[in-house]
């Protein structure tokens, strides 16, 4: 009986353990996921709108990649850096969301303040940002479509809660197999 007791004391223990704030665990590895697939998400439709508004699938990307070529970005260099310098600004933002973000929220909660979240970037990114970090993109690009943009990446911030859970519920039972083997 004893031998019981001292099982289930050792996984209450762990489990406890799992429970309390972990920096790679609620923030880091979140934020990177909610990121990446809110930089492809925002990669997927700026494709086809500048396609579709100025002919050209690579605007997006070659925009972006102002913040190097100043005047007039063309060829492979500017998209190229373009694409590196969305994606990393993405999961940069998307990682900040998630240390301001609440453990224990709903995706609902995580869905309406990444909303928010974009109409924040979107009122502070194109009249004060991006006229000093990508001229052309201040001369080219379509206000509309860039926050369209903006709240398919703020869309996609609500997935911050479900990779919480997940990789919680992963350390809860990666530290119980832990907990049991050391009790043996």
């Amino acid at each position: 009986m004893t031998h019981i007791r001292e099982v289930r004391q050792r996984l209450h223990e762990t489990q406890e353990e799992a429970s309390e704030w972990n920096l790679l665990r609620d923030v880091l590895l979140p934020g990177a996921v909610a990121g990446m697939v809110g930089a492809l998400v925002m990669v997927a439709l700026a494709l086809p709108l500048g396609a579709l508004t100025h002919g050209d699938v690579w605007l997006a990307p070659r925009l972006a990649g102002g913040l190097f070529f100043r005047e007039s970005p063309e060829g492979a260099w500017p998209v190229v850096l373009g694409l590196g310098v969305h994606v990393a600004t993405a999961g940069g933002i998307a990682t900040l969301f998630a240390l301001l973000l609440p453990r224990g929220g709903t995706s609902v909660a995580a869905l309406s303040l990444g909303f928010l979240m974009a109409l924040g970037l979107q009122a502070v990114m194109l009249p004060m940002v991006a006229p000093f970090a990508s001229p052309p993109l201040t001369r080219e690009a379509p206000h509309a479509a860039m926050l369209l943009l903006h709240l398919a990446f703020g869309a996609s911030l609500a997935l911050v809660v479900p990779m919480r859970r997940t990789l919680a519920a992963a350390d809860r039972v990666r530290r119980t197999i832990h907990g049991v083997r050391e009790a043996r």
